[in-house]
């Protein structure tokens, strides 16, 4: 089996996207700039910019968001849900992928972070 790592730009230990056994692991993202700056704004400017990375980032790999199969939400408070899923559902017009949403304090005190696992081509 072959292990395929993509490199951050961010200045952080971890990598985008590992690839391997005909899976797709993204790291978990939050609202950012390349350079790994906290990007502040409402909870559908923070959703709209990570889902842009890891559309970006699934590009990256060869496959896009109709290949992801689960994605994990962790949202800052559970008052944003509506609010999350209004901007999460513009980004699967193909269909959904399995879910799990929790409520979590996160780095940098923003409010959205989305990990996903999808299948490589």
């Amino acid at each position: 089996m072959s292990i395929k790592r993509y490199a951050t730009s961010k200045p952080f230990p971890f990598s985008d996207a590992v690839q391997g056994n005909g899976m797709v692991f993204l790291s978990g993202q939050v609202s950012m700039t390349e350079e790994g700056e906290p990007v502040y704004g409402s909870v559908t400017e923070q959703t709209q910019r990570i889902m842009h990375t890891i559309v970006e980032t699934l590009k990256r790999t060869g496959i896009s968001q109709d290949n992801v199969v689960k994605v994990q939400v962790w949202l800052s408070d559970m008052k944003y849900f509506a609010e999350f899923n209004a901007a999460y559902c513009t980004w699967f017009p193909n269909g959904y992928p399995a879910r799990t949403v929790t409520t979590s304090r996160l780095a940098f005190e923003l409010d959205v972070e989305i990990e996903v696992q999808a299948v490589a081509s």
